[in-house]
């Protein structure tokens, strides 16, 4: 199951409570929202953070952070991150953190890419070597942002309302922003590549990842929630089809076709959900995405009525 993270700034809770709850549905790790601009230009600092970032280890949940970028110049560049790396330093947020800039404010789109590059890596140069971009899809499409160019390679892209991110290779995927907890809502992502819910440590100058040894947890059914509302079940087989079935993005009968399966075809899977009058199966797709397709009918009580192929 994919690892979920949430970010947090002045909007969400402060105390021990909320981030319990955020816990307790099966959150990972916080990414808390530090600064936005420089030390001489917005110097916003988060009024709520040292104590997002207190309670959210004290629930046990890894703390990492990220800056609303505001340059409009490379050395305008520089010194948000400098600012940025201040106070983190400050607030203790440790040098195994990821640290993100957020990318989404109209005045910082000319030469976005070599002005990150050099938020970058003043943050990586300062003793933080993971580091991360956050962007809306959009600006992957249109061009504003070129992946490729940029030093960063996880990505976290947001994108609401579908069933995949939309952008191809993406790492870290935002894929809510009205998750509730407790009464209040929060952006959520889904972290396929577990950039922010595993620890990362430096060897050589390179980062790899140092996954702690988890603590014993009660046993719970592998069940979840996707972003529709449909509820999803884990469990591991092949289905060989009977007969023609669509493979799509998502797991809705109108959802982008990706390819028709002909009979005979055996697919690979790793949940399936009873909605909508059929059941529902999830493959598994390279770089941390699915498809989805029917394998037979279900009545309102979720019961099966038919099966479209044969489970091993």
């Amino acid at each position: 199951m994919v690892n979920l993270v949430a970010d947090v700034a002045s909007f969400q809770p402060e105390d021990l409570g909320f981030f319990k709850a955020l816990a307790s549905q099966g959150v990972k790790a916080v990414i808390v929202k530090l600064t936005e601009g420089s030390a001489d230009g917005t110097a916003y600092i988060n009024p709520k953070a040292q104590n997002q970032i207190i309670n959210a280890r004290k629930a046990g949940l890894l703390v990492n952070a990220y800056h609303f970028a505001r340059y409009t110049s490379i050395q305008d560049a520089k010194n948000e991150a400098d600012f940025f790396v201040t106070v983190a330093k400050r607030m203790g947020v440790g040098t195994d953190s990821i640290m993100a800039v957020d990318l989404e404010a109209s005045e910082i789109t000319p030469n976005l890419n070599a002005k990150t590059n050099a938020f970058l890596q003043y943050v990586k140069d300062c003793g933080y070597p993971n580091v991360d971009y956050y962007s809306m899809a959009s600006w992957f499409w249109n061009g504003t942002l070129n992946p490729d160019a940029i030093l960063a390679k996880n990505k976290w892209v947001a994108n609401y309302g579908v069933s995949q991110p939309g952008v191809n290779n993406v790492g870290t995927w935002q894929f809510s922003s009205s998750w509730t907890v407790n009464g209040a809502k929060v952006d959520m992502s889904y972290d396929f590549s577990g950039f922010y819910t595993e620890r990362h440590v430096t060897v050589n100058s390179e980062s790899v990842v140092n996954t702690p040894k988890p603590k014993p947890q009660p046993v719970t059914y592998d069940t979840w929630t996707d972003n529709l509302g449909d509820v999803w079940y884990k469990e591991e087989g092949t289905f060989t089809l009977s007969e023609s079935i669509n493979l799509r993005w998502g797991a809705k009968t109108d959802s982008t076709l990706i390819t028709t399966l002909n009979p005979g075809d055996v697919v690979k899977y790793d949940a399936f959900s009873k909605h909508d009058g059929y059941v529902w199966l999830r493959q598994v797709r390279d770089n941390g995405q699915f498809g989805y397709l029917v394998s037979g009918e279900c009545d309102s009580n979720g019961k099966r009525t038919s099966t479209w192929g044969k489970f091993e």
